[in-house]
């Protein structure tokens, strides 16, 4: 089954919002309530998500895309023994790491669920983290893929927050498509799923973009990452040309009291999208060996 909502909305939706297929049921409700209190920065909000597969619920946390569309290599596989959930991130607005964590609780008690396996990679790493620390009880198990609790590189993220809010984000786009080129050859990626990553990112809005990237210096985790009990795989491309993976999963592993890292050889930042990471595989290994 795939869903736009959840069960309990569509019970509240109606017939109207509701269309049923020969070739099996889309549901194609869409959710998405926002209230912002006047003149202040807190938002309540529920994303719109989509909803596959059936089991315990795990939650995708996209990167910097923040489509939730660049799951579609590991998604199948995980939807045999997962209700796994993708969504977008926020487009517009002034937003911070904790409203995107509450946006992540905000789908779990939608999906009328008290807890889930959290999957995130590079930006959403630290989005995880955080929903780890603000919301501990959530979270079932947490899988961190090539991201970091505090990003190294200041004058790399300047520059790119600088040219992503002083340039036409078409030229910048340009920019960001050559170098995803590349990483995504390098990575082994398929040409058909090239094209279905350029598809997804074509849908990127600037605002939200930007701000995902300005949050990125704000993030800095590492003296409270003793305080997440949950039990956390860290997986990092040996040859990630973005983020210096491996060393930053061994630092943050190292500073948690119940976590592993799991290193993938000849594997880079685009990991997810190429043959070398079978997160079925991954995971159904990781949980026999906490049980």
């Amino acid at each position: 089954m795939i869903a736009v909502g959840s069960p309990s909305s569509l019970a509240r939706a109606g017939p109207d919002k509701v269309q049923q297929q020969e070739n099996g049921p889309e549901i194609t409700e869409e959710l998405n309530r926002s209230q912002v209190s006047a003149g202040k920065h807190t938002q309540s909000r529920l994303p719109q998500y989509r909803l596959e597969g059936s089991g315990p619920l795990l939650v995708y946390i996209s990167g910097l895309d923040g489509t939730g569309e660049l799951f579609f290599k590991q998604a199948p596989a995980l939807t045999r023994s997962y209700r796994v959930v993708t969504f977008r991130s926020r487009d517009s607005g002034r937003f911070s790491y904790d409203d995107l964590a509450d946006d992540v609780a905000a789908i779990i008690r939608d999906a009328e669920e008290e807890r889930a396996t959290i999957v995130a990679e590079s930006f959403g790493g630290g989005v995880a983290l955080t929903f780890a620390l603000r919301y501990p009880a959530m979270v079932e198990r947490l899988v961190i893929v090539n991201s970091f609790a505090r990003f190294r590189g200041r004058v790399k993220i300047k520059l790119g927050i600088l040219f992503a809010s002083a340039f036409p984000f078409w030229l910048t786009s340009v920019a960001r498509k050559t170098s995803n080129e590349v990483a995504l050859r390098a990575d082994g990626v398929q040409s058909g799923d090239r094209r279905l990553f350029f598809k997804a990112i074509s849908t990127v809005k600037r605002e939200g973009y930007t701000q995902r990237l300005k949050l990125i210096p704000q993030l800095n985790l590492e003296n409270r990452l003793v305080e997440i009990n949950t039990p956390t795989l860290f997986i990092a491309g040996e040859k990630d040309m973005l983020v210096p993976s491996a060393r930053e999963a061994r630092l943050m592993a190292a500073r948690m009291p119940n976590a592993q890292v799991r290193l993938i050889p000849s594997a880079g930042h685009a990991c997810l999208l190429g043959d070398r990471v079978r997160l079925a595989e991954i995971l159904t290994e990781w949980n026999r060996a906490l049980d």
